[in-house]
């Protein structure tokens, strides 16, 4: 199966145009979101699968932008053990690109008993999510149809910086910005990630690390290799990684480290040390180590490959060109292992978990 020709790729490139209307789009409710939760004490967020990973980014983006303590949701406590979750005067989250996951209403039905400030995002204005929350933030990316989400996920992740941006005061001219630079970046990250795909075509398993606003995206990562390529990709918070799994690297073993050049609000240097550090380590242990990265020069000197891509002002930014190399890099080596991106098997578009 040609790259281009699946419904993967024309979905994925369709992300930058999407973003640069999503603030307006979404305008009224955000300020509406940030009025109705001016006494919240903290944040509450109930998702599965690509969407709890976009909700990892907004954990790290409210914890440090906003001092909000963020604790991401375990449904099956609602749904499973009959728990009654004391949500009072906190903000409660359902992200489900269909908005028809069951566990995940089941906790914003929790949230609105409470007198929660219930929000949900979807991609369907119409989904039984967006019309049970008070509040709906709406990806607007229109039908997605591979089984794989692209273009959805990019609109969860920026809904969750225009969330935090609002909280914060401003929604400033970079994240407003965001789209436009994110299209322009699109002929640069398609030929960096080539290569790579190309490796990664034999791989039978692999690691994937980063930390911090990035780990969301290595998680995510770690996802669409198995579903897309049925590569056993496992991934891992870099400072996880070294408690006990890094015993797993041996030589030759694939690794993929995201590191961004720039952190959140400064602190560049402590942050570029960490992602060197830790690339540094791989490398010792003999890892066939990709370093995905808008900063080569702080790697070039080691034995990895550098996977060189635009990034943005900050790591909050940076996390959006990650995805879309994560992206493009599954539905290349998908394609290349004769495989069809659109249509893993033993999966469907709409994942019901009760």
């Amino acid at each position: 199966m040609q790259v281009k020709e699946t419904l993967m790729w024309k979905e994925l490139n369709e992300a930058p145009a999407i973003l640069q209307g999503l603030a307006q789009k979404n305008a009224d409710v955000l300020k509406k979101i940030v009025q109705d939760a001016k006494g919240i004490c903290g944040v509450y967020t109930a998702a599965r699968g690509t969407s709890d990973h976009a909700m990892i980014y907004l954990k790290y983006l409210f914890e440090s932008i906003l001092g909000l303590p963020v604790a991401s949701g375990a449904p099956s406590v609602a749904t499973m053990y009959g728990g009654k979750l004391k949500l009072q005067n906190y903000l409660v989250i359902g992200c489900s690109q269909s908005g028809k996951a069951a566990d995940v209403m089941e906790i914003v039905k929790e949230g609105n008993a409470c007198g929660a400030v219930t929000v949900a995002i979807t991609n369907d204005e119409e989904s039984p999510l967006a019309k049970l929350a008070k509040y709906h933030l709406y990806c607007g990316a229109g039908e997605e149809k591979s089984v794989a989400a692209t273009k959805t996920f990019s609109c969860q992740l920026y809904l969750a910086l225009l969330l935090t941006a609002s909280f914060a005061g401003e929604i400033g001219d970079c994240a407003l910005k965001l789209g436009g630079l994110l299209e322009k970046a699109v002929p640069a990250i398609d030929a960096a990630t080539d290569a790579m795909a190309k490796d990664f075509v034999s791989a039978p398993d692999c690691f994937v690390l980063s930390r911090g606003i990035s780990s969301a995206i290595a998680f995510e990562c770690g996802l669409k290799l198995q579903e897309t390529c049925y590569i056993r990709a496992r991934a891992y918070h870099s400072s996880d990684f070294y408690h006990g799994p890094m015993a797993m690297i041996s030589a030759g073993t694939k690794v993929i480290l995201f590191a961004s050049r720039h952190s959140l609000h400064g602190g560049d240097d402590v942050h570029r040390a960490d992602c060197r550090k830790c690339a540094e380590k791989m490398c010792e242990l003999g890892a066939d180590l990709y370093i995905v990265t808008d900063d080569a020069a702080a790697y070039k000197d080691l034995a990895a490959h550098v996977v060189e891509i635009p990034g943005g002002e900050s790591e909050a930014q940076t996390v959006f060109f990650f995805a879309l190399a994560v992206q493009m890099l599954a539905c290349k080596t998908s394609c290349g292992k004769g495989l069809s991106p659109d249509s893993p098997r033993a999966l469907k578009k709409v994942t019901v978990t009760k």
